[in-house]
Formats: structure tokens, sequence, C-alpha cells
């Protein structure tokens, strides 16, 4: 199933599993999930505050109520992924809103979580795209523990602690459709690069909060958990679940190297444009690649060069 919903593209990815495709940036950019089953629906990451009214329309096609709706679960609280979250629990008297216990603060008060990506994006990008960021009534958060298991309908899904690109992040496991619901933990990817199945991904790990080790230790986790596919926020499926995590491991492990080696944090970013760019297939167009990839690789590139400062 591929429908249009208030513009934005919805596909059945799996039994009762749905993505909605956000269009914050461009298209093929950034997705929210929906899990559907006996009348009970949970959103798994909420897009920017601009995608609340497609996602209510969402809901209605998928013939199901606002009232369905059990739980709204960002993979972490960056606003990609959790600005929607207060407009839309607003909208679902019902819902639960599930977070990592970290990061459930921020959802209350988003106040200082609007100061750093300020700080980080700028006025203008954090005013087009992120406002108004909305805050969540704290009797209506529900963190979440590592191995919690949740009940949608006859459905579970089991929640997994996925740091490395943020210390807060968790990941979803349908057990259903083995689906591992990953937000940034499993890099980012976009159509028209690699394979299918197995597309051309790269590590995504902003400041202040990388580490390394512990992004290893996902990549290891969700291996383990052995899926089906592993679904990112960012965008193409992966079925090739091991080999992909490989490669995302030695790209990483060359962009640390490349980290060290550099003079600057810009020197970072156009160091690891060249180094990741080795892992694109022979005859992968740079400018479309630049094009694709380059807000990540910068994001990136300031994430690891704050690691290194931390680390002298």
């Amino acid at each position: 199933m591929m429908a249009s919903v208030a513009g934005h593209a919805l596909e059945l990815i799996a039994p009762g599993l749905y993505r909605f495709d956000t269009g914050y940036l461009r298209k093929n950019h950034t997705s929210v999930y929906l899990l559907v089953d006996q009348g009970q629906v949970a959103i798994l990451d909420t897009g920017v505050p601009a995608n609340v009214p497609g996602l209510l329309e969402v809901i209605e096609v998928l013939g199901c109520s606002a009232d369905d709706v059990a739980y709204v679960i960002p993979t972490h609280v960056h606003l990609d992924h959790a600005g929607g979250a207060g407009a839309l629990m607003q909208a679902l008297p019902q819902a639960r809103l599930g977070v990592h216990p970290s990061g459930a603060g921020h959802m209350v008060d988003p106040s200082q979580l609007e100061v750093g990506v300020r700080a980080l994006y700028g006025d203008a990008f954090f005013d087009r795209e992120y406002t108004p960021v909305t805050a969540v009534a704290a009797d209506r958060v529900e963190p979440l523990d590592d191995g919690r298991v949740l009940q949608i309908g006859g459905r579970t899904l089991e929640v997994v602690y996925t740091p490395g690109h943020a210390w807060h992040q968790l990941g979803l496991l349908d057990h259903d459709s083995g689906t591992f619901i990953a937000g940034d933990a499993f890099g980012a990817g976009y159509p028209g690069f690699g394979d299918e199945g197995a597309p051309f991904v790269v590590p995504v790990v902003p400041p202040p909060q990388f580490k390394p080790e512990a992004y290893r230790d996902t990549l290891a986790r969700i291996v383990q958990c052995a899926p089906a596919r592993v679904a990112p926020a960012h965008f193409p499926l992966i079925t090739e679940v091991a080999s992909v995590a490989e490669t995302l491991e030695a790209m990483l492990d060359a962009g640390i190297e490349a980290t060290w080696a550099a003079d600057s944090v810009d020197d970072l970013e156009r160091r690891l444009q060249t180094v990741w760019y080795d892992w694109l297939t022979t005859g992968a167009d740079w400018s479309a690649y630049i094009k694709a990839y380059g807000k990540d690789i910068w994001l990136t590139a300031e994430g690891m060069w704050l690691w290194r400062e931390k680390q002298r």
C-alpha cells in the first residue's frame, strides 16, 4: 500500500506497520512510523510541529480515531524526532508519551533543548522548522526502561536502549513483523544511494553526547536482536542488517581517525565528506552526494570535534 495523506507519502512496510514521510527538509528524508493493531495505535517519532495535522489525518485514514492512540514514543528528543510531541499529545487525549528516562525532562520543559538547538542551527532555521515547541504535561510522560514490553492491541513492542547518537535514545522492536524502529541509531541514508536492502548510510553523531563505544555497542545489540529489517528515521529500510552494521562501524572508525587528523571542525567536515564518499559505488555523483548527505556530515563533524575536545 502506498497513499498520499496531507501531501505526504504513507506506506505499509509490514503488516500493521506504516511509514509516514514527514517532508522535513525534503521528501524521503525523515520518517514517522505508526503501528496499528486491533484498534490501537502507537506513533513512533513525531516529526516537527508542522507534521501534527498530517499525522492526525493519517490516523483517520487508517480507520482509527484520536482516542485510539495509546502511545506516542519519540526515539529521542532531537526536534526532527520529537518536536511535534507536545502538540500531538494535546490532540490525543488517551495517549501516553513514552520516552527514555533521560529525555523525559526535556519533554516536560523543552526550554533547555530549545537553547541548545538554536545555538547549533541558528535562530532562523529554528524558527522556520521547529516552532512552536510545546511542553508535555508531566503526568502524561512515561519513562521507558530498557527491556520494557508494551502491548499495542495484540502486538508487542520491546524497548531497547540504543545510546551513541544520543545518550537518551531508544529503539523499538516489533516482534510480530521483526522490524526494529531505530531512530538515528543505525545511520542515515537516502534513496538513490546504495542497494535495496543495503542502502548507503552514514553515521550521524551530533553534539553533545557522541560516545564511540556506545555507538559500536548499539550496532552490535541491534544485530543481536536479529530483526528482519531495520527501519531508520532517515530513510530507506535495511534488510542486510549485519553487513550494513559492519560498514557503519568501519565508517565510524574512519571518521574518528579523520577527527584526530583534522586541524579544525571545518577541516574535519571536508575530510568526512571525502573519506565516506569512498564507500559509495563507482560513478556516484559527488554533488548529489553532498546535497543528500551534506547536513548529516556537517552535524557529525560538529559532534566528533566536540568529542575530541572533551578527550583533551
